[in-house]
């Protein structure tokens, strides 16, 4: 089978140049990989959520960095029964996940969506995917993102980055998770929860209140809206220079509960982090939803910190892990665990509640410094997950799914099953002559033959034919 058609090369990419990529539409970069042949990019859809597309996709738009665009909310996200359309064939051509038709990619992955599928039932817990580029890692992130929101979650993503979103900073981590924080039917943000919550004494004061969501309840129904806009700001951790401020506004309005307490970007508050996804996940649950599902993908840059950074990443891990999982379930003892801030901040205790409906899914790329971290925080090897590479016996059932989005798109399209079964063949020889090792490939290659069927059969099948001969016996 001939290989992937290659745009015209992109060179001389540079962080923070404007560009626009066929599928995900404009963004900045983030940071050039690979020497060039990648980019990360923060797609304004989804600036929360980056990701990682070959250069060679990319149209630049500028030749030097501009200052960001604020973020446009984003839209709903499908669930996974939503049809494929031509979007989703488009970011199979590209080698990019799609959003819909994800069950065109997903193929011998029985135990991995058996174990994200507990994961939600349980609605709490942390579940761990390790696996090199191209096992699947991403894929699964977002089928469990659409997992969620399908049955009923409110779903927060965040991509780590060792410049903007670094493990080690817990806040930074925080108001990244609440920029994409998703709900069931479209609606994005802190806001729509609050008011979904609305005017309730047990929130606002009682057995349900909470140091910084009360106030935010309390902002989003009662304060005036340029107000109540810098409250939510401030709690869902953008930032406010004088949060003191914000809480003697909220207090000359009538609020009585305690005042907020400060968010600074510093390592040391992984407790407030946890507290604060916690109460998300308990008042999403009185809201009426199933809890709060935490995303965390390409978690690879633990390995490329400085001792004190990668200490506090841990830090926050542990966190994260005392938030979603019983504290059987965890290889330390919490009261080691470092707190950082004032004494105010030092009594915040890592778990909102007791029984909070909190899960936390984390793609790591395997790293032995990896391994040994998690090792320290998770007790039980249940909640990690490691992801091999697609098994070549299971091409044909890629083949077919494939095939299926594409006659999904292209009515029209009947080839004879002889030409099928030769699709399959050929994209076991490319396996197994090496041009081909992962899904992402394997379903772009499927897609491109494909669309020269549908356009000149006889040269398609002669492709075939022709990686059919050139590859080792």
């Amino acid at each position: 089978m001939a290989g992937p058609s290659q745009a015209p090369g992109t060179v001389g990419l540079v962080a923070g140049q404007r560009v626009r990529h066929p599928v995900l539409g404009e963004g900045g970069v983030a940071r050039v990989l690979d020497g060039g042949r990648k980019a990360l990019v923060r797609f304004d859809l989804r600036p929360a959520v980056p990701a990682v597309v070959a250069a060679d996709t990319l149209q630049p738009l500028s030749s030097a960095p501009a200052p960001p665009a604020p973020p446009s909310p984003p839209a709903a996200r499908p669930t996974p029964q939503d049809p494929p359309d031509r979007q989703s064939l488009e970011a199979l051509r590209l080698g990019v996940v799609p959003a819909r038709g994800l069950d065109a990619l997903t193929v011998g992955r029985h135990e991995e969506l058996g174990r994200l599928d507990a994961l939600l039932q349980q609605a709490r817990g942390m579940l761990v995917l390790s696996g090199g580029y191209g096992t699947g890692k991403t894929h699964l992130v977002e089928l469990a993102e659409a997992a969620g929101l399908h049955r009923g979650f409110l779903v927060a993503r965040a991509t780590f980055d060792p410049l903007e979103v670094p493990p080690s900073h817990p806040l930074r981590l925080y108001g990244a998770l609440l920029r994409d924080l998703r709900h069931p039917g479209g609606a994005s943000g802190l806001r729509p929860l609050l008011e979904r919550v609305g005017d309730s004494d047990e929130h606002l004061h009682g057995a349900q209140a909470h140091r910084w969501l009360s106030p935010a309840l309390f902002a989003a129904l009662h304060a005036p809206p340029e107000l109540a806009d810098e409250v939510l700001d401030f709690v869902s951790g953008q930032g406010h220079d004088d949060h003191q401020q914000l809480s003697r506004d909220l207090r000359r309005l009538g609020f009585r509960g305690p005042p907020m307490l400060g968010l600074p970007d510093y390592r040391t508050f992984g407790q407030v982090m946890a507290h604060l996804l916690g109460g998300l996940a308990v008042w999403a649950r009185d809201a009426g939803h199933a809890g709060l599902l935490v995303l965390l993908d390409e978690a690879e840059y633990l390995d490329r910190l400085g001792h004190t950074s990668r200490e506090m990443a841990e830090n926050v891990l542990r966190y994260l892990a005392m938030a979603a999982l019983p504290p059987e379930r965890l290889a330390f003892h919490e009261g080691g665990v470092y707190k950082g801030g004032q004494a105010a901040h030092r009594e915040v205790p890592p778990r909102y509640r007791p029984d909070q409906p909190l899960a936390v899914v984390c793609a790591f790329t395997p790293d032995p410094q990896v391994d040994r971290v998690l090792a320290r925080i998770l007790a039980d090897p249940a909640d990690r997950l490691r992801l091999d590479p697609v098994r070549p016996s299971l091409l044909p059932v890629l083949a077919e799914k494939v095939y299926g989005l594409v006659k999904a798109v292209y009515p029209q399209l009947d080839p004879a099953p002889e030409h099928r079964q030769r699709v399959t063949r050929a994209l076991d020889q490319a396996f197994r002559s090496g041009q081909v090792d992962s899904t992402r490939q394997a379903a772009r290659l499927v897609v491109e033959f494909w669309d020269l069927y549908r356009q000149d059969p006889a040269r398609a099948l002669r492709a075939l034919h022709g990686a059919d001969a050139a590859a080792p016996r």
